[in-house]
């Protein structure tokens, strides 16, 4: 199973640098959709967000029904989201499935990775 995890956040990382978003899940009153660390006892929270929209809408069933699926821009998420997250020990959960499984990713190492995977296809890009 880890292994389909892994493969699910390396999806996460490539597809939001080539569309320059990602996707979250959304209430006015609750906030984004968070849940408890499965995997780390160090971690506040778990946010979770998708590369797609569909696969944030799969999640839209009973704790979350309200919840609308709201794109957000990968350099807001660079600039805005990682750090604070880092701050608050808030782990990203990218990709996961509709049973709430995946990776628990730190922030900062998240954040690396899209860094990275932005800088490889940039000079793909000028090659």
């Amino acid at each position: 199973m880890k292994e389909q995890y892994l493969k699910n956040a390396e999806m996460f990382v490539e597809q939001a640098v080539k569309q320059d978003e990602l996707f979250g899940l959304f209430d006015e009153n609750e906030g984004w959709a968070n849940c408890h660390a499965h995997d780390n006892k160090d971690a506040a929270a778990v946010y979770l967000f998708w590369s797609e929209p569909a696969l944030a809408k799969k999640l839209q069933n009973e704790e979350w029904t309200n919840y609308k699926v709201e794109a957000i821009s990968l350099s807001v998420f660079l600039e805005s989201w990682l750090d604070g997250m880092q701050k608050e020990h808030v782990f990203a959960g990218v990709n996961w499935d509709e049973n709430l499984y995946g990776l628990e990713i730190e922030a900062m190492v998240l954040k690396n990775s899209l860094i990275e995977k932005t800088q490889e296809l940039s000079r793909q890009d000028s090659e």
